[in-house]
């Protein structure tokens, strides 16, 4: 699967689900909490590598798995 890279840009940790703007294409990934490497979520604004996988819920919508943070990874504009 190919590696992409983006921006955790929202957070429902309540709802266990999250969404990452992809770099490449400018479109928000959906991502659950089960598709965070180690399965610990990461904070809004942090910089992510992961892959695209169909979504299981929604099989006209692609979801990120394997979501792992890029090293010095969040964006200092996107923390509140």
């Amino acid at each position: 699967m190919e590696i992409h890279y983006g921006t955790i840009i929202r957070c429902f940790p309540d709802r266990n689900f999250f969404f990452i703007r992809d770099d490449e294409s400018g479109r928000d990934v959906f991502t659950h909490v089960s598709g965070f490497a180690g399965k610990v979520a990461l904070p809004k604004g942090t910089r992510v590598r992961f892959q695209i996988a169909p979504n299981p819920r929604r099989a006209n919508e692609p979801m990120a798995v394997a979501v792992q943070p890029v090293a010095g990874s969040v964006s200092p504009e996107m923390q509140s």
